[in-house]
């Protein structure tokens, strides 16, 4: 799939066995996974199924994130050679612990969202998709866009209102991402 380049969504592709690693790391800790929360505007973490539906799992395990680290390396760069001058406004570094989210048959952020409702730090928010879900994805609200869940595919786009999205929801087959922001340090 082509993205129009004047979405500011930005999409490469990472080592699929790479994300094999990723849903046996989630399977092995899955016990230590969180049913999907979302905070609120007067910064409350709710659990609200009907907005969101999924068991998340902080992801800090070292060995699997110095991997990663070398994909979002990739990701940023390919980025800013997109989008030259997003480099110029600011510095910026991982603000939250990326998340492995796990989402059944049927579960999925539904809801209409942008990332900075979430974290007013947030300036860019990263995206890999860890299996292929024929009839799942990413839809983007004003860019009149969806993107199908393609193992490997990694997005990267402003997490500003602009890009309003939500999960495409699937009723066939389950649905892994690892997820994660960028956030602003001012030049």
């Amino acid at each position: 799939m082509k993205i129009p380049y004047n979405s500011f969504i930005s999409g490469i592709n990472i080592d699929k066995t790479y994300c094999d690693k990723l849903i046996k790391h989630f399977k092995s800790n899955k016990h230590k996974a969180e049913p999907g929360s979302i905070t609120d505007s007067s910064d409350n973490t709710l659990i609200d199924t009907s907005y969101k539906k999924s068991l998340d799992l902080s992801f800090t395990e070292d060995s699997l994130f110095d991997e990663f680290n070398i994909h979002l390396t990739k990701a940023i760069l390919s980025y800013e050679e997109k989008y030259k001058d997003v480099k110029n406004l600011a510095t910026y570094s991982i603000v939250e612990n990326p998340r492995i989210q796990y989402y059944k048959k049927g579960w999925g952020f539904k809801k209409w969202h942008c990332e900075r409702y979430f974290n007013i730090n947030r300036m860019l928010v990263w995206m890999v998709y860890l299996n292929d879900v024929e009839d799942g994805g990413t839809e983007f609200k004003y860019q009149k866009l969806k993107i199908p869940a393609k193992k490997g595919l990694m997005l990267m786009w402003p997490s500003d209102f602009t890009h309003t999205h939500r999960g495409i929801v699937s009723k066939t087959k389950e649905k892994y991402i690892l997820t994660g922001w960028l956030g602003f340090k001012w030049k």
